[in-house]
C-alpha cells in the first residue's frame, strides 16, 4: 500500500502533462507549418504564449511579416485575417494566404520579393530582399481609421 501512495502523485503529474499536451494539439498550438510549391510558413500569434513561440521560431525563417494598427496606447492592436500575397521577381505568386493572426514565418529562397497585405480596406505593399543566412523582420502598420468597430 504504501508503493501506492507513493506512485499516485507520480502518475497523476504524468495524466495531468499528457492531458496538457493533448490540449495543445487540439487547440492548434503552435500552428502547423504549411507549404505552397517551395515556400513553407506558419501563421498565428494570438495570445501571449502562441506570440512568444512563433517570435522564438523566427529564428528558423528568413522572413518575419507582423500586422498592427495603431489603438491610441503604447503598443498598436494586432491585426488578424490581413490577406498576404507575395511575389517573385517575375510577377509570379509563390505565397497566397490568409494570416490567422499578426505574425507570419515565411521560409522562401534568396530573391527579391513584392510583398501585398491588405486588411479591412487598405492595402499595404512593400519589397524584400531575402538573403541566405540573414533573417528579416517587417511590419505592416495600418491606419487606425480602418481598424474594425
Amino acid at each position: 500500500m504504501h508503493i501506492a501512495h507513493r506512485l499516485f502523485p507520480a502518475a497523476l503529474a504524468f495524466a495531468g502533462l499528457a492531458g496538457a499536451s493533448v490540449a495543445q494539439e487540439q487547440a492548434g498550438f503552435p500552428p502547423p507549418e504549411r507549404v505552397q510549391g517551395s515556400v513553407s510558413y506558419v501563421s498565428g500569434g494570438i495570445g501571449s504564449d502562441e506570440a512568444a513561440t512563433l517570435r522564438e521560431a523566427a529564428a528558423a525563417y528568413p522572413l518575419t511579416l507582423e500586422f498592427t494598427a495603431p489603438s491610441g496606447g503604447l503598443r498598436g492592436e494586432y491585426v488578424s485575417d490581413a490577406k498576404v500575397e507575395i511575389r517573385d521577381r517575375q510577377g509570379r505568386a509563390v505565397l497566397s494566404t490568409t494570416a490567422e493572426g499578426p505574425l507570419v514565418l515565411v521560409r522562401l529562397p534568396s530573391g527579391t520579393y513584392a510583398v501585398e497585405v491588405a486588411w479591412n480596406g487598405a492595402v499595404k505593399r512593400k519589397t524584400v530582399a531575402i538573403t541566405s543566412g540573414k533573417r528579416l523582420h517587417v511590419v505592416f502598420e495600418f491606419p487606425p481609421d480602418n481598424a474594425p468597430r
